[in-house]
């Protein structure tokens, strides 16, 4: 008879998930800090991620997932974590009937946010111009 459930090893231990080569960075308000964030149900895989940090708000995020978002792949990348929800999101990729589009109405649509999951609140964080493009180099360089 084959077993369907993987049995755990007790000496499993999570992955070392690292960012290796990847310097912190920071622009404008927002700090972003190569770090191991936890995934899955019980957060007991890491995988390389990245610690966004701006005012009292720390996010975690997948470095992948930035990474395509940085290269234009992506539109939105979801929080990750125990962490609070949050998304980082261009603000032309809010619908326009949806809460997003309430907190992203009044920039400009080239610019990327960083928004809390609550409808009430405004960002968190905003991006443009330079500070964007830095961003979205360092972004894409990251490794791991």
């Amino acid at each position: 008879m084959v077993s369907w459930l993987r049995r755990k090893s007790e000496g499993a231990q999570p992955s070392a998930a690292t960012t290796n080569g990847s310097a912190p960075w920071r622009g404008g308000d927002l700090s972003a800090e190569p770090m191991p964030v936890a995934v899955g149900r019980q957060g007991r895989k890491t995988v390389p991620g990245v610690l966004l940090s701006a005012g009292a708000a720390q996010v975690r995020v997948r470095a992948d997932e930035l990474r395509r978002f940085a290269g234009g792949k992506l539109d939105i990348v979801e929080s990750v974590g125990d962490g609070p929800l949050a998304f980082l999101a261009r603000a032309s990729a809010a619908a326009p009937d949806s809460l997003a589009a309430e907190q992203t109405r009044d920039l400009p649509a080239d610019s990327v946010v960083l928004l809390p999951a609550s409808p009430t609140s405004p960002p968190i964080t905003v991006l443009t111009g330079d500070v964007l493009a830095g961003f979205s180099r360092w972004a894409q360089g990251l490794t791991g």
